[in-house]
Order: structure tokens, then sequence, then C-alpha cells
């Protein structure tokens, strides 16, 4: 409202001195009192720009035209507006702060405040009052404010979670006061939903997680102490989401508690740390698995031999001869019992690859007379089985960096399985032929061949995916095995099938240190 000043009676010299002192009490306090006629256009009393904007008296404004050149030009349609506006009657006074140009060159804000208070019988308005008052400094410490906030609304959108300030009264009135924007893409709700009805994140928190937040955010009112939490929030777009932070609380004149905190989306480590904690409990368990059957092979091999030496022995005792059937009969002993050591052979090298505790001695390994040994070693069985070995098809001088016992291995069972994995009248071959950086060893079969869907399950350990309830024997693990030393070779074995038409295992290895280029060289083309 206007101020109102009681001035004495009379028109003399105490009224006079009367409105000397009112003014200089209004400068003093930064505003300068003004009178204009709208209607001559004459503005009296008005000392304000030599007060607060430092002119002299003989450059003073004494009309309304000059004093809005003191305006800035972007400033002066409004403030007309905002007198035109008081003296339609809208509003009882008009007020607007604008920018002055001062007599030192800057800029000052004018807060302008006024009220016709006499017309003419028309209705035209013909005497005006009002005030100037230097509001710059207030202004500056506006901008500074709007600064201030702007930095903080920058920093905010650029921090991963939610800046957050949540007051609470003690008596069940709770208000978040300030909420940054990155709230909608945490939590999927806007800062403003969130600051107008601060239960929202009370009814969107997973029930099992609701008592513990609250005991928490009690606890720390309480005690005045840091506060985190950690806990389930449903968005509103339904997903679940681990929702974590921490804030520090402060008490208020008035009692009530006022957190400034921060809370985050943590899912994702939550997922990874309960994948850490899977993958923990599952190398745990398949590390008992790998000591049980390290220690269940070597005590399984004493008493084996045993029996295999026994058996031996039978079958070489002159002095005591076996008829034709028991000597059958001890010759599938001894069979079984190869067969078996065979297999616990394999399991000590799965479990010895699988801990890391297979040591190779790689060297420089002429390829072709182990291809043919290999095939040699193997045919006995491949003419038992009806199944045609084909030459190798390798060049002379081809040589890779593994080690030889181990690469033998590879190769015995890779051709094994082509001839165990064939049909009768089928065929087998041993290929290999140099490839940038190495050598790559070709199992080639015309053999029952492997479904589609089974190729990805090929070489898991005691998976012998459509085979486990055929007559073919076997345990699931050479493959294994095979792979895991090609790999510790630093090789790396594919493979391509067919149902019912055949397989193709492709050994890649690495080329002798010194013989590499020269092997290439002297490629041999694979059969299609």
């Amino acid at each position: 409202m206007p101020l109102t000043l009681t001035a004495p009676d009379d028109n003399g010299p105490a009224q006079r001195d009367y409105e000397t002192l009112v003014r200089a009490a209004l400068l003093g306090a930064g505003t300068s009192v003004w009178e204009w006629n709208p209607l001559t256009d004459v503005i009296s009393g008005v000392d304000g720009e030599v007060t607060l904007l430092g002119y002299s008296a003989e450059e003073s404004r004494r009309t309304q035209v000059a004093w809005n050149l003191v305006i800035h030009p972007d400033d002066r349609s409004e403030n007309d507006a905002r007198y035109q506006h008081h003296a339609r009657g809208a509003v009882p006074f008009y007020e607007h702060e604008y920018r002055a140009l001062a007599k030192d060159g800057l800029w000052r804000w004018i807060a302008e405040r006024g009220r016709i208070v006499e017309w003419t019988r028309g209705g035209v308005p013909s005497r005006v009052v009002g005030t100037l008052s230097d509001v710059t400094l207030r202004h500056e410490a506006e901008s500074r404010l709007l600064a201030m906030a702007e930095q903080l609304s920058k920093t905010a959108r650029h921090v991963p979670g939610v800046i957050y300030q949540y007051r609470h009264t003690g008596e069940g009135n709770s208000a978040f006061c300030y909420v940054s924007e990155r709230c909608l893409e945490v939590i999927g709700v806007t800062a403003s939903e969130l600051m107008r009805d601060g239960s929202t994140v009370l009814r969107m928190m997973e029930p099992d997680d609701l008592g513990a937040a609250i005991a928490g955010m009690k606890a720390s009112a309480r005690a005045l102490a840091p506060w985190r939490f950690d806990f389930r929030l449903r968005r509103a777009d339904g997903e679940l989401r681990w929702i974590s932070g921490a804030s520090t609380p402060q008490r208020d004149g008035d009692g009530a508690v006022l957190w400034h905190g921060y809370f985050e989306d943590t899912t994702d480590m939550h997922e990874l740390h309960v994948a850490r904690e899977t993958a923990a409990v599952a190398q745990a368990a398949n590390q008992a698995k790998t000591d049980f059957l390290s220690r269940m092979s070597h005590e399984l091999r004493t008493p084996l031999n045993a029996v295999m030496g026994f058996a031996q022995l039978l079958q070489l005792d002159a002095a005591d001869p076996l008829s034709p059937n028991q000597r059958r009969r001890v010759a599938l002993i001894h069979e079984a019992g190869d067969h078996l050591l065979q297999m616990i052979g394999e399991l000590l090298d799965l479990t010895r690859i699988e801990s890391g505790n297979l040591a190779l001695e790689c060297s420089d390994v002429p390829l072709p007379a182990l291809l043919v040994d290999c095939v040699e070693m193997v045919r006995p069985s491949a003419d038992a089985a009806s199944v045609r070995l084909m030459p190798v098809a390798a060049a002379p001088d081809l040589v890779v960096r593994g080690d030889a016992t181990r690469l033998r291995q590879v190769v015995l069972n890779l051709v094994g399985n082509a001839i165990k994995y064939n049909r009768p009248g089928g065929s087998a071959q041993v290929t290999a032929q140099a490839v940038p950086g190495g050598v790559t060893v070709c199992v080639v079969d015309t053999g029952v061949g492997i479904a589609a869907e089974h190729l990805h399950a090929l070489g898991e350990p005691f998976n012998r995916l459509a085979h486990q309830r055929s007559a073919i024997e076997g345990t699931g693990i050479g493959l294994s095995v095979t792979r895991g030393l090609i790999e510790l070779m630093s090789g790396r074995l594919e493979v391509q099938s067919a149902l019912g038409v055949g397989s193709t295992f492709s050994v890649f290895l690495p080329a002798a240190t010194a013989t590499a280029a020269d092997g290439a060289d002297q490629s041999t083309s694979l059969p299609t």
C-alpha cells in the first residue's frame, strides 16, 4: 500500500519544513518523490536524477518526455503500458522496475511506483504522484542467485543420480523442497510431481523394503546421523530397479529435520554383484568337481593296473596254461581294463586342463610323419569297422609349433571319432595345408554327421549329444580334452557337419618359429 503521511494543516513554513524533512528521509533511504501533471507534462519535485543517478540539478529532466530518454529503450514501452493500465482503472496504482542511465554511463535499476490522485471533470488525469527507488543492489543479488541456481541446475543435470532436499516435521508433514531434473530419468517421475507429493516414492517402493527404509530415516532423524539407504522401487513403467543413496540431516529452528542427499539407480551394480556371487559359487563347485575327479582317477588307476597285470600274468602263465575259453575271457578282461584305463587317462587330462595344471613341452614338430603314424595306428580299428582310411594329403615339409605327444593325442582322438561315428563302407581322410600364420589339419569323414542344433554343445564334458543311448562306446570327454589341448597349444578347433552326410573337424595350429614362411609356399588344397 502507498505510504500515508500526516502533514501540518497550514501551508506556511511548517508545511514546507515538513515536506523537506520527508523528502530528505526518503532520499536517505534511496527513494525520490515526484509529482507529474499529464496535462502540461511538467514534473516537479524530481530529485531522483540528482540523488539516484548522479546528474546535476541543471541536468534534471522536468518532463516525462525528457525522463523517457533516461529509461532503457527496451523498457520504455512496458513502463508506459503499466501507467495506461492504471489510468484505465484496472489497478489502484502502477509499478514497474526498469533500467535508467546514470551520469557515469552505467545502467541502474529503478523501481517506480505511482498513482493518479486528481482528475479533470472530463475524466482526464491531471495529477500523478509517485516514488523512485534504486533497486540495483537487489537486482544484482537476484542475478547472482539466478546464476548460482542455473549453475547448480547444470551440475545436477550432469550428475548420474538425483540431488534432493527433503524436509520432515515429525507430524506427518513431509515434502521435497528440491529435486534435480534427473528424477524423471532415474525413477520415472518428474521433479515437480515429486515436490508436489513427497509420498510418491513410498508408494513406488517394494513392500518388503518399505519398513527398513522408514526405520532408517527415523533413526537418522533422532540421532541426526547420515542416512544410507538401498531399496527396490517399481517405476511407473513397471520396471523394478534398485535405488541407493545417502543424505545428511540437520535440524531447523522449528524442530523439523532437513535432509540434503543424493540417490541413483544401482540396478546394474546389484546385478553385477549377484553375477559375481553366482560365478564364485559355480567356480567353487567346478573346482570341487575337478579335485574330486582328479583324486578318484588316481585312486582308480592303482586297482585297475593290478587287475590288468593279473590278467596279463594269466595269459603268459606257461606252467598252468589257460583253456581257449578262459584265454578269450581273460582277453576281454584285459581289453575292458585297457578301455577303462584310457577313459581314466582322459578324465585326468580334463581335470588338469580345467585346473591349469597340464604342462606342455612345445617345440617345432614335423607334421606329415606324425599324421601318417596316427593313421596307421588306428588302421586296424578302421578295418574292423569297414571304414576306408584314405592316404594322408599333406605337403612333406609342414612344421607346426606344439607338444608332439599331445598333438599325437589330438589327431588320434579325431581320427578315432571319424571311424567310430562312421558307417560300414564309409571313408575318412586326414589332410593338412599351410595357411597364414600356421597350418590347418582337417579330419574328414562320411559318417552319421551332427545335427545343427547340437553343434553348439559339441565338446561339453560328458555330453555325447544324440549318442547317449547308442551302441557306440564313449564317455563324452575325449573331444573336451582334444579342444583343451589344442587351445593350450595356441590353436583352435572348428567343426562343420551335416546330418547323414559327414563331418569335418579342422584344427588350426601355429606355424613353427623358423619354417612358417616356407610352409606357406607349399600348401595344398583341401578336398571339397
